[in-house]
């Protein structure tokens, strides 16, 4: 009775495990996330050491691993292996399940991954991810604890999860590929934009950089760098509404002149607001002109009332200012404008942040 027991608890772990991946696989389209979830549970459920997610290559004939998880997984996601060797590239070969309790005992063993990671492989199960009838990559689950032995319930279940995670892998590519083209086609606008004022030329490319510089040094989170990346590829658009005769003006810019050159952030929110996915960047694209003691515009918004991307964008935005040529000035050398910005933190610049980037820009660029 215990023994039906127990057998029943862990078919509903695992039918769990099914219903929780396509939750998941529903809800996340970052493809890292998703699998690290995904294998993490398989892991559990299997009682398994490690896993991995490779994909297939079809250039270069061999598998890359898109997600490696167990002690050696850093070290493993640096290896590729060639199509048809080992147990993976047989299963991404043949297109078929394998269930190997002992490596030791199985010819197809490639050892090469052991050898590089210092990991000791005891048993596999890998399964090949296919979509409409192609094969594109191969999920594993390496050792069994306590020194046991994948079965055939386990090849079964991973084999159902390995159809829910091709579709997801396939999708999350598509999203991906979506996305690049996304960005292209706002970068391409932006250029075009750039491109109307010679001084300005590739101006919001490097604000972007910069503006990157300090938000990896402040999260890892992937919608918030996009967050930051697309409000700094669009932070000037609205220098499309200002007339070509003040953008290029060999001279300083009269007060009228100059008023009407500071609505280019309230031009540049007006143009994406009716665009539902990036509406919510508005504000950050508006307030980059704020400054920490008030006296900025369109506001006058001070400190931390000034969204956080905004702020990144002023810095990263003065920063190329000061290092480029315009019609009314040289630029100045990269040690007098990172001088420039600890001068005017805590006034016009948020210090805490200044003192990233002069940090992250320091790191990359020894002065």
């Amino acid at each position: 009775m215990r023994s039906l027991e127990s057998d029943l608890r862990r078919k509903i772990a695992r039918l769990e495990t099914l219903v929780d991946a396509s939750m998941v696989f529903s809800g996340i389209l970052d493809i890292d996330i998703l699998l690290d979830t995904v294998m993490q549970k398989a892991e559990e459920v299997m009682e398994a050491e490690a896993s991995s997610v490779f994909r297939i290559d079809e250039k270069r004939h061999d598998l890359y691993f898109i997600t490696a998880r167990g002690e050696k997984g850093k070290e493993a996601k640096e290896i590729r292996v060639p199509m048809g060797k080992g147990i993976v590239g047989w299963v991404a070969e043949h297109g078929k399940p394998l269930l190997v309790p002992d490596v030791r005992k199985d010819s197809r063993w490639f050892r090469g991954v052991d050898k590089k990671t210092k990991w000791v492989t005891r048993s596999i199960l890998a399964v090949p991810l296919i979509v409409k009838g192609k094969v594109i990559g191969v999920a594993e689950v390496l050792n069994k604890k306590g020194d046991r032995k994948f079965d055939e319930d386990d090849l079964e279940l991973f084999a159902a999860l390995g159809n829910q995670i091709a579709i997801a892998v396939e999708n999350a590519s598509l999203y991906s590929d979506l996305d690049k083209l996304f960005l292209s086609s706002i970068r391409a606008i932006v250029e075009a934009v750039d491109a109307k004022d010679p001084y300005t030329r590739g101006h919001s490319s490097r604000v972007v950089e910069y503006a990157l510089l300090i938000g990896n040094a402040l999260t890892r989170d992937k919608d918030r760098l996009k967050e930051i990346e697309i409000s700094a590829i669009l932070h000037d658009v609205g220098k499309i509404g200002i007339p070509d005769k003040i953008l290029g003006k060999p001279g300083r810019l009269t007060r009228r002149e100059q008023k009407y050159m500071e609505r280019h952030p309230e031009f540049s929110a007006a143009i994406i607001e009716p665009i539902e996915l990036l509406k919510r960047l508005m504000r950050n694209i508006m307030h980059h002109h704020e400054r920490i003691d008030g006296k900025g515009y369109p506001d006058g918004l001070k400190d931390k009332s000034i969204p956080l991307v905004a702020r990144i964008i002023g810095i990263a935005d003065a920063f190329d200012a000061m290092t480029t040529d315009r019609p009314y000035r040289k630029r100045k050398n990269t040690r007098i404008a990172l001088r420039e910005l600890k001068t005017h933190s805590g006034t016009q610049f948020d210090q805490r942040l200044v003192g990233i980037f002069v940090s992250e820009f320091s790191k990359q660029n020894p002065l």
